[in-house]
């Protein structure tokens, strides 16, 4: 797909690909109500509306992408969503085949989001635009609240690292789109896998700057995470009616 110039803003990588093992049911979990609307959609529909997002690119289990066409994508309107593409046996892989669809000549800037963790700041993207000029990825992160143990294969605690140095990494996650691709390349030509992109960046020698993220940046993974995403979805509402951010 051609573009008539480079894009100022990101394109957004949405990962839905994954089969939801954790969440249970019959209902992939990006596709579960949450305010009687998916999960997936307030995802989307958010990342449509923020103004440092110029394009969204969708992966989603090759399954679904005919049931997302026929009846998701005409019940809500998703103006940048421009295209859909299928996804791999790992994280990894549907991340790289989203990638695909990315030309870094156009988009110099990509993130990469969860489909499943709708309550993202748009100021996240703003931040990250200005970081890229000087380093090749950013994260979004909190400091862990409860105390972290490191167990043995045996379930016994070998150590307690210092919470002072720990970070727990959300999403979006914010790249050079050419540094991003290579470092997919080179895990693929590796072999090497990773829990996130971030964690490939780290492998390929890159540095990665982390920004404060949100308690309320949740992913969703589990039943139980809805009654949390629907807590926070009615405090966001509330604060908008009352004319808060």
């Amino acid at each position: 797909m051609g573009h008539p110039s480079k894009s100022e803003g990101f394109c957004a990588i949405v990962v839905a690909g994954g089969k939801g093992r954790r969440f249970g049911g019959t209902t992939p979990k990006q596709f579960a109500l949450l305010g009687g609307k998916p999960v997936l959609a307030h995802t989307l529909q958010a990342l449509d509306a923020c103004a440092r997002v110029s394009r969204i690119v969708l992966v989603l289990p090759g399954a679904l992408i005919q049931e997302f066409r026929k009846t998701f994508s005409r019940r809500f309107d998703i103006n940048k969503l421009t295209d859909i593409v299928v996804g791999g046996k790992t994280r990894r892989d549907s991340v790289r085949h989203g990638l695909k669809a990315v030309d870094a000549a156009f988009f110099p800037y990509v993130a990469i989001h969860d489909g499943v963790r709708p309550f993202f700041e748009n100021t996240w993207f703003e931040e990250g635009l200005k970081s890229l000029q000087d380093v090749p990825a950013v994260a979004i992160g909190v400091p862990p609240v409860d105390t972290i143990k490191q167990i043995s294969s045996r379930g016994f605690v070998v150590k307690t690292p210092r919470r002072g140095g720990l970070i727990q990494i959300q999403t979006p996650q914010m790249f050079q789109t050419a540094a991003i691709k290579a470092a997919h390349e080179m895990a693929k030509k590796k072999g090497l896998d990773a829990t996130d992109d971030t964690m490939l960046m780290e492998q390929a020698g890159f540095p990665v700057k982390v920004l404060a993220g949100s308690s309320e940046n949740i992913k969703i993974t589990r039943k139980s995470d809805l009654f949390l995403a629907e807590a926070i979805l009615a405090a966001r509402q509330s604060r908008k009616k009352d004319g808060g951010a």
